[in-house]
C-alpha cells in the first residue's frame, strides 16, 4: 500500500516538473517574442529620430548659409550705395568749385532755357551778388534778345549756388538743390546698371 502511494506522489511530482518546465519555455518563448518585438519598435524609433536629427542638422545648415548669404549682399549693398553716395558728392563738390566765368556761362545757359518771356527778376545768392553785375545782365539780355529786360532782384536768395527767376506769381528754381535732383534722375539708372548689374 505504502509503495503504491509513493508511486503516486512521485508522478504527482514528475508532472508538476513538466508542468512547470513547459510553463517556463512559454514564458520564455513568449518574452522573446515580446523582447524581439519590442526591440524592432526601439531601432525603428531610434532611426527615426536620427533621420530626424539629421534632417534637422541639414535644415539649419541650410538657414545658417542662407542667412550668411543675405548678410553678404546687404553688405555688398550697402558699400554699393555707399559708392553712388560718394559719386553724388563728389560731383556736388565740383559743381561749387567751378571757376566764376564757367559758373557764368552755365548761369546764362540755364536762364536762356528756362525762361519764359526774357522780363524776369533774377534772386540770387547773397555770397554771389557781386558776380552777377551789369555787364552779366548786359549780356543776357543781349543774347535773349528784343524784348529782353532781365534784372537782379534786391532781394537775396536763401541759398548756396545758383539762381531763381521770378516773374509775378511765376517761378522758376534754378538752385543747386534742385539741379542736382535733376542731374541724380537722369544719371542714377546708369550709375546703378554699371555698379548693381550684378544684383539679382
Amino acid at each position: 500500500m505504502s509503495m503504491a502511494i509513493d508511486d503516486i506522489v512521485r508522478k504527482i511530482e514528475k508532472e508538476t516538473e513538466e508542468e512547470k518546465a513547459s510553463i517556463i519555455s512559454k514564458a520564455q518563448a513568449e518574452a522573446r517574442v515580446v523582447s524581439e518585438r519590442y526591440a524592432s519598435a526601439i531601432e525603428k524609433m531610434k532611426k527615426e529620430l536620427e533621420d530626424k536629427a539629421r534632417a534637422k542638422a541639414a535644415e539649419e545648415e541650410k538657414r545658417l548659409i542662407v542667412n550668411e548669404q543675405l548678410e553678404e549682399r546687404k553688405a555688398l549693398l550697402a558699400k554699393k550705395r555707399e559708392i553712388l553716395g560718394d559719386i553724388y558728392k563728389e560731383a556736388r563738390r565740383t559743381i561749387l568749385s567751378m571757376p566764376k566765368q564757367e559758373y557764368l556761362d552755365l548761369i546764362s545757359f540755364l536762364i536762356a532755357k528756362k525762361a519764359v518771356s526774357g522780363n524776369e527778376e533774377i534772386i540770387v545768392s547773397k555770397s554771389q551778388k557781386d558776380y552777377f553785375d551789369s555787364a552779366f545782365i548786359e549780356r543776357i539780355n543781349k543774347d535773349w534778345g528784343e524784348g529782353a529786360g532781365f534784372t537782379v532782384s534786391s532781394e537775396a536768395g536763401n541759398f548756396e549756388w545758383g539762381v531763381v527767376l521770378r516773374e509775378g506769381k511765376r517761378s522758376v528754381d534754378l538752385t543747386l538743390d534742385v539741379l542736382f535732383d535733376q542731374i541724380i534722375e537722369d544719371l542714377e539708372p546708369r550709375l546703378a546698371d554699371v555698379l548693381f548689374s550684378d544684383e539679382g
